[in-house]
Order: structure tokens, then C-alpha cells, then sequence
């Protein structure tokens, strides 16, 4: 269990896992930016700027985006998501 805990240290750690990290995010959101969803696109650049230093922070973030994206723009935008 400690060999498999330093294996994921070191791998979120990582250069590669870092990039990926913000990239991740940024391109969230921009894509947020872009669709005129201008407080997600904001606080999404807020985390890639630090997803970069804490990688968990960034792939933790773009897997919520991926699973619940469309009700969190919903929320940030006031449009109502329930079905009649």
C-alpha cells in the first residue's frame, strides 16, 4: 500500500501530469469563455493556474466538467434544468 502511494506521488507530480492537468482545464475553460459562460471560463483559468502546481486539483476538476458540465453551466447561466 506505501509502494502504491509513492507510485502516485510521483506520478501526479510529474511534468507530464502537471501539463496535462492544466491543459486540461484551460481548454475547459476557454471553452466556457467561448460558449459566453463568462464565470465558469473564469473560475476554470483560476484552477489551471493552480491545477499546474497541485495536479490532483486539475484532473479532479476536468473529470467533474466532463460528468456534471452541462448542470454546472445550466447553474452559472440561471436557466432551469427540470424536466415537466
Amino acid at each position: 500500500m506505501r509502494l502504491l502511494a509513492m507510485v502516485l506521488k510521483r506520478f501526479l507530480s510529474s511534468k507530464p501530469s502537471r501539463l496535462f492537468s492544466l491543459v486540461s482545464v484551460l481548454i475547459n475553460g476557454l471553452r466556457a469563455l467561448i460558449r459566453g459562460n463568462r464565470l465558469i471560463g473564469a473560475l476554470l483559468i483560476g484552477v489551471a493556474l493552480l491545477a499546474y502546481r497541485w495536479s490532483p486539483l486539475g484532473i479532479a476538476v476536468t473529470i467533474l466538467m466532463h460528468q456534471f458540465g452541462d448542470e454546472i453551466r445550466n447553474w452559472a447561466m440561471g436557466q432551469s434544468n427540470s424536466q415537466p
